[in-house]
Order: C-alpha cells, then structure tokens, then sequence
C-alpha cells in the first residue's frame, strides 16, 4: 500500500507529466491558429455548409440528426460541434484549428490517465501518451478541420473506457449506464468506435484480468474468477452485447446515410480481390508510417493493382507477428492487446466497405488505431530495460531524442497544412499519380483565378483518372471563368454521367452555363432539376432567382431570392440580387432595407455600395448615388458596372465631359459593353459628333445586333452623314426589331419618300 507522502508524490508527478505533454503538444501546433481553412472537405463541412454556418439553432439540430440531409457520413454531435465553432467565431479558421488542438490535448490527457490508472506503470503510460501527441500520422487529425469527427469521437473513446475502468471496478447499472451514454455520443461524432465493446475485452485480458486463459495467472488475487474460464468469458462477452448493439444501429445508420447520398462504392468499381490485396499490404504499410514517418500525404491514390509478391509477404508477416504474440501471451499480454488493438480498431477503414473518394490508407485513420502499437513499443522497451539496467540513461536519452525528433517531424508536417496550395503541392511531391491531389491544387488555383494553370491541373488529374468527374467538374469552372460556355456545358455533361451523388450541384452549372449564353429557358430547365434534387441548395435558389430577372418575372426572383436567404442569411449576394428584385419591382423601401443588411456584413463590399447608389438613383437623389457609386470604385477601380452607373449619374446633372470619360472606362475595361457603346454614341449625336457616333452605334451593334432603338439611333445618324441607303437599312432594321415603333416607322416614311424624290432628280 502507498503511503500518503507517496501519493502525494504520485499526484504532483502526475501534474507534471500532464504540464510536459500539453507543452510538448503547443511546441509542434504553435502555427496551427495560423492555417486557413483547404478546399478539401472543410468547404462541405464549415465554409460552404448552410446549416453548419447557421450556428446552433433547432432547425440545424434537426438536419444533422438526419440520415437524409445530403451528406455522405450521420455523425450528428461533430455537426453540432462545427455548428457551436461557427457561433463562436464564425469562418476565424484559426479558433476552429484550435478547437481540434485543444480535444487533442484532452484526448492525450486522457490516454495517459487511462493507462496509468489500468496498469500503475505511470512511466510506459507517458512514453505512450507522447507518443499519440506528437506522432506525425496524427497530424493530419489535428491540423484538418474536417477531421473535428476524428479528435472529437476519439475524446467520447477515452471517456467510454474511464467509464468502463469506472464500471469494472464496482459493477452496476447505474455504471454501465455511464459507458453506454459515452459510447453513444461518440458513436454520434463517428461510427469508428464500433469496434470498442471489442477493446472493452482486450483490456479485460489485459491490463484489467478480468479473466484467465489457461496457464496464464493475473497475479491478481483480489479478482473474482469463475473456475470455467470458457464460461468467465462468455459472461464478459454477454456483458457487451448491449454496447455492441449500439455499434450495430451506428452502422446502420452511416451505411444508411452513405446509401442516400449514392457514396457506397460497388465491388464493380472496386474489386473485393484488390480491396482485401490492399487491405493486407496497408496493415503493414501502416506499422513502417509508425516507424519511420516520412513521405507523409494528406491522399494515397487507391492502386489499379497490387504486386502478387507484396500481398503474400504482407499476409506472412501479419500472420508470423499475430502467432508470436499469441506465443508471447503469458509474458507479454500487453503485446496481444495492443496488437489486436491495432488489428481490430482499423479494420472498419481498412477499405473491405468503401465510400467516395477512398484511398489506399489514411494517416488520420491511425490516430487511435497506433495506440496499440504505442503499448507494444512502451512495455516491450521497458521489460527490455528491466533486463538490461545498467542502460536506464541510455534508454532514457534514447526516448527523449525519438519524441525530439517525432515533433520536428510532426512540426513540419503541420506547416504543410497552411493552406490548400501548400498542402496538395506537398502531397504531389511524396506521391505519385495522385489525380485528387492534382484536382485540389486546381481547385485552389482556380480560387486564385490562376485559371491556365488550374486548366493544367485538372487535365493532369483526368489523365491519370479518367473517369474523376470531380476534375471535369473542375474544368467545367474554369471554362465558365474563360466564358467558354460550350466547353463548360460539355464538361459538366462528362461529369454528369460519371457521377451518381452530385446532380444537383451539376444541373445548376448546366443552368448557370446556359444563362450565361442567354438561353433562359434551357437554365430554368436545368436550374429546377438542381431544386428538386435538392430543395435547400441556396447556390441554384440564387441561379434561378437570376433566371427569372431576367425573363421579367421579378416577383417570382424574389421568392426564390428570400428561400436561398433562408438557407445562407449572411450572403450578400443574395442580399444584393434580392434588393435589385425589389428596385425593379419599385419596393425601393425593401431594396434599401436588404442592402443596408448586406453592408453592416461586408462594409467593403463594391457590389453593394453600387446597389446602394441605384436605390438613390431610382429616387432621384443623384448626389447621393453619385457619392456610393465613387466609393464602389474607389474599393474596385475596375468595377465596370459601377462606372457605368456613374456616367448615367453625371449625364442626368449635366455633367457631360465626365459622363463621356466613365463610359470610356467602361469601354476599356469591357470592350463589348453594348450599353455604354450605345450611350456615348448618344451623347456624341447630341453634341453633333457624328463620325464618333456612329463609330459607337456600330460597335454597340457588334455585341448586340437585336436592339431596335440603337438600330435606329445608327440610322438617323447616317442620314445626318447623307448615307440615305444606309440610314434606310438600319431603320427598317429597327421596325423588323419591334413592328410597333412608332418613331422609326414615321422616320422610314420621309426618308422613303426623300429617296424617291432624290431618284426622280
């Protein structure tokens, strides 16, 4: 028994132990609050995620505990937890990193208390506790906000096992109740704790004897064994059933949500044979990343194909290691635990059931996995020392420069999460033939509207993969950025019939594509298939909205306008094109209402300060329109729009010269504007500028043949030129235009009339 100064001292060395890991931790994340959000998974989990960036509300509760809220895995409580990030701190990717580093620390805590109280050996618990927190394969856990479901399910593990040490202790409902609420919440963060009722009877082997097998004596006397120790285990086998019924309905229900979003991948696109080849080569691909971790990649592309030679070498080696540990059992039990830990808690990602875009392996699928490793390595290295005392400093001198090294290593690894750039160039410098790789850097490249090279990228990526409609996709969006709307129309066709959980998203780029064009029609067709697919895409409520503004149904924009609004309340878009609804509609008090919303969010936003202006312009107050549409160029000097709207502006308080200088910005910044052509060719007509004018009539025309009244402006100002023929053609143009113009059918009289008086001469 301890005595009370070695308790005392027990606990102060617990607290230091507890100080030293979470330093050692902060040492290799100190930057981590410094990392942005990547465009890998954290766009569908925070960033572009409605319900997540809603915040913590009975509505966004309710989707996450649905099986059919469109994503791809149901763990409600890493939802939530995002949601709680978003109310907190909104899109400060930084406090978001830290919310994972701070469950790590917790996690690594636990881990040390959890060993230490099993098995009393408070110095293999620490090497094994330093071990998770700076191992470089859990970087990834840590460093990735997407991977909240990893460090988070993984705290609901530490607590389900304290809760069991609890339990076994002083068995009784009330106890075992604490495990399954525990076991249930982690469960909710990610179905990987499936296999722990599992792990539950390795520790009751080990450390916790719970049972014998024969031959092998606990020392632990004070244990109540039933003689039969077949029917001891029995009874602790029966004892998990009702965990392992939680296990069941957690897989139930991601298999489920997997099935609804279309991400289970069928044995037809990936062999069972190669599945089980690559599952045996990975077990020992896994031990060599604990070992010797370098080469580390955020993607390991799934092979076509495994070598014969590998698979049998990788099954020989399990099956050498697994029969020497069974060997091993009476003087080293640890040694069974912590390898069947390893075996059993990463078959669920192992790759025999695949979903989406799986890889050949994951470091994050080892953060709890290698804790089982961790224990063979920390108890094997310390019954070694028992054998050879003498060595204790060197031992000691060793462990130090090994975890030394682990947090350089892990250091580095986390500077390449900085960012999606950093992170994909990374990984395509470690792997080979990595198309999802290629296809993220495109992506971030395509952010950065470094379109050619983002072009390079996802043509890469579909060379080395074919059939990746995400990489269509992607090149779909950088075509629709080059406007070459039939390339991208196409594009998006490829990756519609690759693809079979993403019609919605790729009917509304079909939609977009043909708005684009001006084919309204053919988007709205597009644009509901997106809505009915997905009723809460507030992208595509967004695109139709802009579809029926522009085939003059305002009121009907507005509705689907205030729907997306629901689904994104902080979008200023939305809020800008929901306010221009309004203004068309004449509800200038509505229009002024949701602009002034969008500013109070993005004071600095150039699209609202110009929405802003119109809304004075419609009122007649030119002095203020004048005022917002300065500032709206001022923060983007190369807004074309508002510079346009200026000159009207200026036009309308007779100041002229200024007026033709803004058109002529516009006319620099696009040449092919029609309007701005047409309006200065106004301008230099009533000025009598008519060589001018008709210059900008005509290139007006150039990108906008069908306008009647520009037709006829061109006419008229080629009669002023004695271009009689001319003048006529373009005004009869104009009445082809619009039969009922009134003004042009009286001009083509007389100037019919003048030529044939000119004729008769």
């Amino acid at each position: 028994m301890l005595s009370k100064l070695d308790l005392i001292h027990s606990k102060y060395l617990k607290i230091i132990i507890f100080v030293l890991l979470t330093f050692i931790i902060c040492v290799v994340y100190q930057n981590i609050h410094k990392n942005d959000f990547i465009n890998f998974d954290d766009n569908l989990y925070v960033t572009d995620n409605p319900h997540v960036r809603e915040g913590f509300s009975l509505n966004s509760i309710i989707w996450a505990f649905s099986v059919n809220n469109n994503t791809a895995y149901w763990h409600p409580v890493t939802w939530i937890s995002h949601m709680l990030d978003c109310r907190f701190f909104n899109l400060n990717a930084g406090m978001h990193h830290l919310t994972n580093l701070v469950i790590h620390i917790a996690n690594t805590l636990l881990l040390f208390l959890l060993l230490q109280q099993m098995t009393g050996a408070i110095w293999q618990s620490t090497i094994v506790a330093a071990l998770f927190a700076v191992h470089p394969v859990n970087v990834d856990s840590v460093a990735w906000i997407a991977e909240r479901k990893n460090v988070l399910s993984t705290l609901f593990w530490m607590l389900s096992m304290l809760a069991y040490i609890y339990y076994t202790r002083r068995p009784g409902i009330q106890r075992y109740f604490l495990i399954m609420l525990s076991l249930s919440i982690g469960l909710m963060a990610k179905s990987m704790l499936v296999t722990l009722p599992c792990v539950f009877l390795l520790l009751d082997f080990w450390p916790l004897h719970r049972f014998e097998l024969p031959g092998i004596k606990t020392g632990n006397s004070k244990l109540k064994k039933h003689p039969n120790y077949l029917a001891s285990l029995l009874y602790l086998v029966l004892e998990k059933l009702p965990l392992l019924l939680l296990s069941f309905i957690a897989m139930l229900l991601s298999r489920q949500s997997l099935q609804n979003y279309h991400q289970l991948l069928s044995t037809a696109t990936v062999p069972m044979d190669l599945r089980i080849s690559n599952a045996l080569i990975t077990y020992v691909k896994y031990i060599f990343k604990i070992v010797w971790p370098q080469n580390l990649s955020v993607f390991y592309p799934f092979p076509e194909s495994v070598p014969l030679w590998q698979v049998v070498s990788a099954s020989a080696f399990l099956l050498i290691v697994t029969g020497s540990v069974i060997l091993l059992a009476k003087k080293a039990p640890y040694l069974v635990v912590g390898w069947f830990w390893y075996l059993g808690v990463l078959f669920p990602v192992i790759g025999l059931v695949q979903g989406g875009l799986w890889p050949e392996m994951a470091d994050r699928w080892l953060y709890v996995p290698a804790i089982g490793l961790f224990i063979m390595i920390s108890w094997s290295g310390t019954a070694l020392l028992a054998k050879f005392p003498r060595f204790k400093l060197v031992f000691a001198s060793l462990t130090v420069m090994i975890i030394a090294t682990l947090m350089l290593t892990a250091g580095k690894q986390v500077s390449h999460w900085k960012n999606s750039k950093a992170l994909f160039k990374h990984a395509l410098d470690v792997t080979t033939d990595n198309h999802a790789a290629h296809f993220h850097l495109g992506i971030e490249l395509l952010n950065a509207n470094n379109i050619d090279k983002a072009i390079e990228q996802f043509n890469q990526a579909l060379a080395i993969k074919n059939n990746f409609p995400e990489a269509q996709i992607g090149l779909g969006d950088a075509m629709m950025k080059k406007s070459d709307f039939d390339k991208a129309i196409d594009c998006y066709h490829q990756a519609l019939w690759m693809s079979i959980n993403q019609e919605d998203d790729l009917f509304n780029k079909l939609g977009n594509a043909f708005f684009q064009k001006g084919l309204f029609e053919q988007a709205l067709t597009y644009v509901k298939k997106s809505l009915k697919e997905n009723p809460d895409n507030p992208v595509a409520g967004n695109n139709m909205g802009n579809i029926l503004i522009k085939m003059n149904k305002p009121d009907e924009a507005v509705t689907y306008y205030q729907q997306a609004l629901q689904l994104k309340p902080d979008d200023t878009e939305l809020l800008n094109n929901l306010s221009n609804a309004y203004l068309i509609t004449g509800e200038i008090r509505k229009a002024v209402k949701y602009l002034n919303q969008a500013l109070t969010i993005e004071p600095q936003k150039a699209l609202t300060l110009n929405n802003i202006g119109t809304a004075y312009f419609y009122q007649g107050q030119y002095n203020q329109a004048e005022k917002f549409y300065l500032s709206a160029i001022e923060i983007n000097p190369e807004y074309s729009d508002a510079h346009f709207n200026l000159a009207l502006v200026l036009v309308r308080r007779g100041k002229i010269d200024p007026a033709i200088e803004q058109y002529l910005e516009v006319i620099g910044l696009t040449p092919d504007h029609a309007k701005a052509h047409k309006n200065l060719a106004d301008i230099y007509f009533n000025t009598n500028q008519i060589d001018r004018a008709i210059d900008h009539y005509r290139k007006s025309l150039d990108s906008a043949s069908e306008n009647p009244q520009t037709n006829f402006n061109l006419g008229i100002a080629l009669y002023q030129k004695n271009d009689l023929s001319a003048s006529i053609r373009y005004i009869q143009k104009a009445l082809e235009l619009n039969p009922g113009y009134a003004q042009a059918e009286a001009a083509l009289k007389e100037l019919l009339a003048t030529e044939k008086t000119a004729n008769c001469r």
